[in-house]
C-alpha cells in the first residue's frame, strides 16, 4: 500500500512539472495556432544557463531563479521579434514559423554541444532529506517541486483569466482578426505569449534538472511528452494540458514501477496514437481556462 501511494505521489510531482512545461507550448499554440518545435531546445538552453549561474558564478537557487527567468523572458521576446514576427507577413506564415522553430532547435542543440560538450551535467537539489507521512517516505525536494509547480500553474491560470494581457491572449486565441479590430495589439500579444512560454520552460528546467541530466539534445524527449500532453488535453487548451499532464505523469510512474524506465517513451507514443484515433480533439478542443 505504501509503495503504491508513493508511486501516485511521484506521478503527481512528475505530472506537475510536465504541466508547467506543456502549458508554455499550449500557450503559444493557443494564441498563434503555431507549434513551436524549438520549445524543447529552449528548455535545455534554460537548463544550461541555470547550470552556468550555479556552478560557474556560484549563485544559490534563489539567485539562479532571479537571474534565469528574466533572461528567458528576454530570449523569448527577441526570438519572436527577430525570427517569427517577420514571417507573419508571408501568406503561409504558420508553416514557415514551424519550420523556423525547427531550425532554431537544431541551431540551439548544436550550439550547446559546441559550448558545453557532450558530457551530461546536473543542477544540485533545492532541498535534501526526507520525512515520513504515514508509511510513505517523501523527499523535501519532491514536496518543494510540487508546491512550486502548483503555484506556477495557479498564477498562470489567474493571469489568463483576470490580467488585461491574459484576457488579450484569450481574445486573440479565439478570433485574431476580431481582436485586432477592437484595438488589441496582436503582435505584442504574440511576443508576450512567446516570452511567457520561455519563462515556463525555464521554470520546468529548474524543477526537473536537479533529478535528471542536462545534455544538448535532451529537450526532445520532454518536447515529445509536452506535445502528447497538449494533444491529449486539446490543442490550445490550458485546462486540458493541466489535466492531461497529471494523468500522464501518474501513468509514467506506474509504467516505470511495473516495466522499467525503458518503456516510458513507447508508452507515451502509444497514448498519442490512441488519442489521435479515439478523440483527435483531446479532452478540451477549444481554449479553456
Amino acid at each position: 500500500m505504501s509503495t503504491m501511494l508513493y508511486i501516485l505521489f511521484s506521478g503527481l510531482v512528475t505530472g506537475a512539472i510536465y504541466a508547467v512545461f506543456a502549458l508554455g507550448l499550449s500557450l503559444v499554440y493557443g494564441t498563434s495556432r503555431v507549434l513551436n518545435f524549438g520549445y524543447g531546445s529552449l528548455y535545455m538552453l534554460a537548463a544550461y544557463i541555470a547550470y552556468v549561474l550555479s556552478s560557474t558564478l556560484g549563485l544559490g537557487y534563489f539567485g539562479v531563479v532571479v537571474c534565469l527567468l528574466p533572461i528567458m523572458f528576454v530570449v523569448g521576446l527577441v526570438l519572436e521579434s527577430a525570427m517569427i514576427r517577420p514571417l507573419r507577413s508571408h501568406p503561409n506564415w504558420k508553416m514557415a514559423t514551424m519550420m523556423a522553430s525547427l531550425g532554431l532547435a537544431l541551431v540551439l542543440d548544436n550550439l550547446m554541444l559546441v559550448i558545453f560538450g557532450p558530457e551530461q551535467k546536473q543542477l544540485p537539489p533545492l532541498f535534501d532529506g526526507m520525512f515520513e507521512v504515514g508509511e510513505v517516505m517523501i523527499g523535501h525536494q519532491e514536496l518543494a517541486v510540487l508546491l512550486i509547480a502548483t503555484v506556477t500553474v495557479v498564477v498562470l491560470e489567474l493571469f489568463l483569466k483576470y490580467a488585461p494581457l491574459g484576457q488579450a491572449m484569450r481574445a486573440v486565441s479565439q478570433d485574431m482578426e476580431g481582436a485586432r479590430m477592437v484595438g488589441i495589439k496582436v503582435n505584442r500579444v504574440f511576443a508576450y505569449a512567446f516570452g511567457l512560454s520561455t519563462v515556463l520552460a525555464g521554470i520546468a528546467a529548474l524543477l526537473l534538472t536537479p533529478v535528471t541530466l542536462i545534455s544538448p539534445q535532451g529537450g526532445w524527449a520532454l518536447f515529445l511528452k509536452a506535445f502528447v500532453i497538449v494533444v491529449f488535453g486539446g490543442l490550445g487548451s490550458t485546462r486540458g494540458a493541466l489535466v492531461a499532464a497529471i494523468l500522464l505523469g501518474v501513468v509514467e510512474s506506474l509504467v516505470v514501477y511495473q516495466f522499467g524506465a525503458t518503456w516510458i517513451m513507447p508508452v507515451w507514443l502509444v497514448i498519442l496514437l490512441l488519442v489521435l484515433m479515439v478523440r483527435p480533439k483531446g479532452l478540451f478542443g477549444v481554449w479553456a481556462v
